[in-house]
């Protein structure tokens, strides 16, 4: 996945299969501080259907809210959510 908060930098990836407790990722060097962050994350999901969430914190200490809202005018909020079937 990928993290940004501009002139700030992202300090921490976190994700969490279906409703279970929220896991670090892993995070990419960081290029510069305005540049988006990459991370990854191994998860052991069983057969079947599955829903997958991420949220980041910035490096003020300030974690994403599950709050969605829109780009302007402070950015867009809201955790990013996934479905996926694990075969």
């Amino acid at each position: 996945g990928t993290a940004w908060a501009q002139h700030t930098g992202i300090d921490r990836g976190e994700v969490r299969l279906d409703d279970g407790p929220w896991r670090q990722a892993v995070l990419s060097a960081e290029v510069t501080v305005d540049a988006w962050r990459m991370w990854w994350a191994e998860l052991d999901a069983s057969r079947g259907g599955h829903t997958v969430t991420v949220r980041a914190t910035d490096r003020t200490g300030a974690t994403q809210t599950d709050r969605i809202a829109d780009v302007v005018p402070d950015g867009a909020t809201g955790w990013h959510t996934i479905t996926f079937t694990a075969s």
